[in-house]
């Protein structure tokens, strides 16, 4: 058995994701690599972040890709002028000129056409949550109200308010992306062996903002808490 690793918040920081992979967690095919989503958007490089994963899936990773609301977004972002819009207001210019998509030629909707094959199907084919022994995996927060939270898809990729429905969970640790907090914070909860809900979204795009700027890894069996510096510029002049 390998080990059991979950990635938060990769937002096309494709350098720091490409090191903490290989440098810092040192990924086997043994292991089982899950990715909380919000691969796209805001940062240098998201046709590059997909493009890593799928060389990884090639190469007989075992990696579980859950979707994130931008991914969410690319994928309505075609269906209506209202998604479009939201998808732009959160970066999503940013994925179609990684994409190669010139949206002044192709503006609005059309433009999500022009991401060509197989990038559609690999957004599509996400998932709103993975279950193993002992944690649910998310992108956003169960709506702790709620009876079954794996109807609530909603909450799965866009809550942000924490709570823990005991009922459902019981005793298994929820981890989520979605919103970002210090490492500082992210490590006491880690560290903390009676924490039920760990957030690894260390806002990797958000260098330069206090406490943030960092790309987390957690081994879900070991709790060891790997964390990379956002390092786009010098991980990619070095590589």
């Amino acid at each position: 058995m390998g080990r059991r690793i979950a990635v938060g918040d990769i937002h096309g920081c494709i350098s720091t994701f490409r090191s903490l992979v290989e440098d810092k967690i040192k990924l086997t095919q043994t292991d089982t690599l899950f990715l909380t989503g919000d691969y796209v958007d805001r940062g240098p490089d998201s046709k590059a972040v997909i493009d890593y994963i799928l060389s990884l899936q090639r190469a007989s990773y075992k990696l579980v890709l859950l979707m994130g609301n931008h991914e969410y977004l690319l994928l309505h972002a075609g269906e209506s002028i209202e998604y479009y819009k939201l998808w732009m207001l959160n970066s999503g210019f940013t994925t179609l000129r990684d994409f190669g998509v010139d949206i002044d030629k192709h503006p609005g909707p059309q433009a999500l056409k022009e991401i060509p094959f197989p990038y559609p199907d690999f957004f599509r084919n996400l998932h709103f949550y993975a279950e193993t022994p002992g944690f649910f995996i998310t992108h956003g927060c169960f709506e702790g109200r709620t009876e079954n939270p794996l109807d609530d898809l909603n909450s799965m990729i866009w809550r942000r308010s924490e709570s823990y429905n005991e009922s459902f969970l019981q005793g298994r640790i929820l981890i989520h992306g979605h919103t970002p907090a210090s490492l500082e914070e992210i490590r006491r909860r880690a560290d903390d062996p009676g924490a039920l809900i760990l957030n690894l979204d260390a806002g990797c795009v958000y260098a330069g903002k206090a406490g943030l700027g960092y790309l987390a890894a957690l081994d879900l069996d070991s709790r060891e808490l790997f964390a990379l510096k956002n390092c786009e510029q010098i991980c990619s002049d070095s590589a």
